[in-house]
């Protein structure tokens, strides 16, 4: 097998995020999900194009997200070194150094991972970003709508008829 080697990468420096700290403020939550990225093509940052390409680094026992599913976006992850458990549909597996995984934007495509070894995991992110997304959360029925200008939760269980209020 060939070595990888990645040549004229322009990344940003890795930014530390703790999800609990920005989005858990009484708690609650179970895991913890923190990561660095480094972003090396946004079109957040540049307002240019449909495609985001990250690195992230996963500290043992931690996991990146929440347990998910895009309904618009695709998303790819390529395993550069180290060992994690993604979480899908089809239940849980381990992927490692190598490994490609695919995640189409529906029910199939639900996924987390979660790095349950003592090493640190590297991995690449590829993923289009359509706007608006809507991202839903199987295990807690949340919805979570996301645009330029909005990014808001909801439960599921929470609907109201299309015209409550008009």
């Amino acid at each position: 097998m060939r070595e990888l080697e990645i040549k004229n990468v322009k990344t940003a420096v890795y930014r530390d995020f703790n999800l609990n700290q920005i989005y858990d403020y009484i708690g609650k939550s179970e895991q913890s999900f923190e990561f660095q990225r480094s972003e090396s093509v946004s079109p957040y940052r540049s307002g240019e194009g449909k495609l985001s390409v990250n690195f992230y680094t996963l500290q043992p026992g931690k996991s990146n997200y929440t347990y998910h599913q895009h309904t618009g976006n695709e998303e790819v992850f390529y395993i550069i070194s180290g060992t994690a458990t993604l979480k899908t549909p089809k239940g849980d597996s381990e992927v490692s150094e190598g490994d490609v995984i695919v995640m189409p934007p529906n029910e199939n495509g639900a996924h987390m991972l979660t790095n349950n070894s003592n090493e640190l995991l590297f991995y690449l992110d590829v993923h289009t970003v359509g706007s608006p997304e809507v991202v839903i959360y199987p295990n807690t029925g949340k919805v979570r709508i996301m645009s330029e200008d909005i990014q808001k939760s909801f439960k599921i269980e929470s609907e109201v008829n299309y015209l409550d209020g008009e």
